[in-house]
This record gives C-alpha cells, sequence and structure tokens, in this order.
C-alpha cells in the first residue's frame, strides 16, 4: 500500500510543473488576445480618423486644405512626442495596466466628443487634444504590458511580436475601409460614433487585464491635474499654429542637446556606437517624412485624380479616397511574411542583411513608389487615371517601409549605452514626430481645395512626388556611400572595450533577431 502510494506520487510529480506550465500558457494566450484586441481597438479609431482626416477638418472647422494639412502635421508630431512621458507615467506612477485603462478611456471619451459634432476650431481642436494624451500614453504601455506578460518566455517572443505588429495592420486595414464609406453613406457623426464604440469596447476589455504590475504610488494625485494641463498645451498648440511651429524647433534643439549630453557622458568605447546610431537614426527618422504624404497629398491626389471605380474579380468597386490608405496596409500583410522568411534564410547561411543595406534596399523602393506616382500625375493631364496606379505604387512603398521603419528603433536597441536606451528611444519618438510635420509642410505645396479641371494641379502634384523622388534617391545614394563607413565603425566597436562577452552576446542574439 505505501509502495503503491509512493509510486502514485512519483508518477503525479511531473504532472503539477506541467499542469503550472498549462494554466501560465493559456492565461498568457488570454492576455496576449486582451492586448491584440486593445491594439486593433485603437488602431481603428486612429487610422479611421487619418482616413478623412483633411476633409473632416475643412468641412467641421472651416479650414483651407493648407490649414487642415497642418493641422494634421501638428496632431501627428504631438502624437509622437506624448510616448515619451507616457512610458514613464506607467513605469514609475500609476502602473502600466492603469495607464491603459485610462488611456483607452481618454481614447473613448475623444471619438464620442466627435460624434456628438462638436464643430467649429475649439471644438476639434479639443477633442484632438485629448486623442493626443490618450493615444501618447496609449502606445508606450501596452508595448510594456506585452514585454511583461513574455518575460520569461525568450522563446517565443519573436512570433509574439509579430503577431501583435499584425494586429496592428488588421485594425488599421479595417478602419481605413469602414470609416471613410460610412463618412460617405451616414455622416461624419454616425461613422465616429461607431468608432468611439470600438473604442468603448476597449476600455471595457482594459479592466479585464490581469494585475502583473505593481500597484500605483500612494501620492499621485498631481497625475490629473497634470493630464489636464497636458490637454490644455496640445489644444493651445493645435489651435495655434505658429506656436506650434515655435515649439517644434525648440524640441528640435532639445534632442541636439541631449544627444551632446549622452555622448559626452559616454566612455570613448559606447561613444563609437553612439556615432553609429546617431547616423542610422537619421536615415531611419526621414522616412515619416514620405510617410506623412499618405494622409495629405497621396489622398489628395486620389481624390482630385484618380478614378473611383477599380475593377477585381470581375466585380466592379467603389472607393473613397481616404480608401487608398487601406492599400498601405493590405501590402505589409501581404509581404511581410516573405521579407521575413529572406531574412531567415539570410541568417541560417550565416550572411544576416546588415541594418546599412536594408536602408538602401528601402529608399529605393521609396524612391521608385513616388517616381510612379508621378507618371500617375502626369498620365492624370488629360484625365482621371486607373486606381491600379495607386495600388502599384503603394506596393513599393509598402516594401521600403518594412525595411525601413523599424530600424531606427533597432539601431538603438543595437549600439546605445546602458541605461541611454529610454532616454534615445524617446528622442527618436520626438524626432519621427517632426519629420512627420515637415511631411504636413511638404504637402502644403499642393493643397488644391478640390478637383481641378486644368493641368495646374496634376503639374503640382508631379512637382511634388518628383522632388521626393528626389530626395529618397539622394538617402539610397547616402546608404550605399554609408554601408562600408558603417561596416568599419561597427567593427570597431566590436572590438573596443569594456563591450563585455556578455554584451557582445546580447548584441549578436539581437542581430539574428533584427
Amino acid at each position: 500500500m505505501a509502495l503503491a502510494s509512493f509510486g502514485a506520487a512519483l508518477a503525479a510529480r511531473p504532472r503539477r510543473p506541467s499542469q503550472r506550465a498549462f494554466l501560465l500558457m493559456h492565461s498568457r494566450n488570454r492576455t496576449f488576445l486582451q492586448i491584440a484586441c486593445l491594439e486593433i481597438c485603437e488602431r481603428f479609431g486612429f487610422y479611421g480618423l487619418q482616413s478623412v482626416s483633411i476633409a473632416y477638418f475643412v468641412q467641421t472647422m472651416g479650414l483651407t486644405e493648407q490649414g487642415a494639412v497642418m493641422l494634421w502635421g501638428a496632431f501627428s508630431a504631438l502624437m509622437f512626442g506624448i510616448p515619451v512621458l507616457g512610458g514613464w507615467l506607467g513605469d514609475r506612477v500609476l502602473g502600466t495596466r492603469r495607464t491603459v485603462t485610462i488611456a483607452m478611456a481618454l481614447l473613448a471619451v475623444g471619438y464620442s466628443g466627435l460624434s456628438c459634432g462638436l464643430g467649429g476650431s475649439a471644438g476639434v481642436s479639443l477633442v484632438l487634444a485629448v486623442l493626443i494624451l490618450g493615444g501618447g500614453i496609449f502606445k508606450p504601455n501596452v508595448a510594456s504590458l506585452l514585454r511583461q506578460t513574455f518575460s520569461d518566455a525568450s522563446d517565443r517572443v519573436d512570433i509574439v511580436f509579430t503577431i501583435y505588429y499584425m494586429s496592428i495592420n488588421i485594425g488599421a486595414t479595417v478602419a481605413a475601409i469602414a470609416i471613410p464609406f460610412l463618412a460617405e453613406h451616414i455622416g461624419w457623426r454616425k461613422s465616429f460614433a461607431i468608432a468611439a464604440a470600438v473604442l468603448w469596447v476597449g476600455f471595457a476589455v482594459s479592466l479585464t487585464l490581469p494585475r502583473t504590475v505593481a500597484a500605483a504610488r500612494k501620492r499621485d494625485t498631481w497625475v490629473w491635474p497634470a493630464c489636464a494641463a497636458a490637454i490644455g498645451l496640445a489644444f493651445v498648440l493645435l489651435h495655434y499654429p505658429t506656436l506650434a511651429r515655435i515649439c517644434i524647433w525648440i524640441a528640435a534643439i532639445a534632442i541636439l542637446l541631449v544627444w551632446s549630453f549622452l555622448y559626452r557622458r559616454a566612455t570613448p568605447a559606447w561613444r563609437l556606437g553612439l556615432r553609429l546610431s546617431f547616423a542610422l537614426q537619421a536615415q531611419a527618422v526621414l522616412f515619416f517624412l514620405f510617410n506623412q504624404q499618405i494622409a495629405t497629398s497621396l489622398t489628395s491626389f486620389a481624390r482630385d485624380h484618380v478614378a473611383t471605380t477599380i475593377r477585381v474579380a470581375s466585380v466592379n468597386w467603389t472607393l473613397q479616397a481616404g480608401q487608398f490608405q487601406s492599400l498601405n496596409n493590405l501590402w505589409i500583410l501581404a509581404i511581410a511574411p516573405g521579407l521575413a522568411a529572406l531574412y531567415h534564410r539570410a541568417e541560417r547561411r550565416d550572411r544576416p542583411i546588415s541594418l546599412p543595406i536594408r536602408f538602401l534596399c528601402g529608399f529605393i523602393f521609396l524612391a521608385l513608389s513616388f517616381q510612379l506616382w508621378r507618371a500617375a500625375a502626369l498620365a492624370s493631364i488629360n484625365a482621371t487615371i486607373s486606381p491600379w496606379w495607386m495600388v502599384a505604387g503603394y506596393g513599393l512603398f509598402s516594401a521600403g517601409e518594412l525595411l525601413i521603419a523599424a530600424l531606427g528603433l533597432a539601431a538603438i536597441a543595437r549600439y546605445a549605452p546602458p541605461g541611454a536606451t529610454g532616454q534615445l528611444m524617446g528622442c527618436f519618438s520626438v524626432l519621427a514626430g517632426l519629420t512627420s510635420y515637415l511631411g504636413s509642410v511638404v504637402a502644403t505645396g499642393v493643397s488644391v481645395g478640390g478637383a481641378s479641371d486644368g493641368a495646374a494641379a496634376p503639374m503640382a502634384y508631379a512637382h511634388l512626388f518628383g522632388d521626393l523622388c528626389a530626395l529618397a534617391s539622394l538617402a539610397a545614394l547616402g546608404s550605399a556611400l554609408f554601408i562600408p563607413i558603417a561596416r568599419r565603425m561597427d567593427a570597431r566597436w566590436r572590438g573596443a572595450e569594456p563591450v563585455t562577452t556578455t554584451l557582445r552576446r546580447e548584441q549578436d542574439m539581437m542581430d539574428i533577431a533584427l
């Protein structure tokens, strides 16, 4: 009897860890689905607003198209800047889970405000300020929550973040297709009411997140006045464009000072890595100038000079101008798996594709996309052109985006000194916002305020797309010339001390992951 009991105990022992592992895996999967749902909801709101932003601002705020483009530029710049504070708020003050819940509540309130039909410049600016704070504190904390959930499952991190990135594109694609259609057929208020409903669902999901982080500090009452002050500041910057431009230049100077401070404080060995990181970040951040054309000049071009009917599988589909933005996300979903397989194959052959080479290929694709759109603009002088021009252009653009977009953060993660990664990533986020704002400035050159019967408007688009093609070509040339320099700098950095054996091993693992 005793032997039987002992045998039963031995048989039961292996099952206990397995059962705990199963429960842990089940809990993680459930949390991941919740986080992916939150990301889909947030992206649905943002990309839904982006797809109709210029037309909405013109019609509800009485702005010129140029003014609407600059308002979206200021909104984008502030949305990139707030995450610097949002990450600190979640890590040090409120806790990640609580901050995510507050962010979802702010976003739901913001889109509800749009659905209420707040008209006039002041009303819309106030709603946008709420969305800036909500979106700004959401992004860093939902990613942090994902990292915490899978902190001791390093073998699954690549898969997790790949699926997470796919969820971003799912929300963006559905919104870019649905919101312009709904706005056209049921009106602005009802379309934004649907977006608000989606965000309220996200808020409800955020309330069910597990308590994986420490509770908030006891003395955090100052946070709420600070949030109100942040909304007030964002409102002022959106409502007074001249003041926004001044703040843009102040932020640029501040970033240069932070870079200078970090460089002076770093040891000689880490300065090698910082110089390489700064050069690679400068290339990566340039992408956001091109990316800003999606919501501005490319959407305006589609509205003014591209036919609204596209034939697919023997069926004619009617598209609004904003729905063309969904092509970017659809192409990313199509191209990303093949690109990941290419990276994996290169790693298996022990010939990884370096960051500078990826930049080079990415800028070549961007140059080709804008050259194609330039040809489309020239072809549209006499008549509207086929939507397939936009389909092909977005295919090239999306390939360039996949090769460039995330490499600035990869350069920081690879070469930043210990203790400086967070500061450099915050600076990169702000730089991306500044470059997006410059992209809006560039796009105002072809703000024609509606369809045109003459050739002036198509030629304006042709000049803009030609200039962007030239800029991307120069960036590609610079990337090509920088490749041998980057290799020498990387070799010197890897051979310098005190880059310890542990750090080198971590960098090698990151090389494989990237």
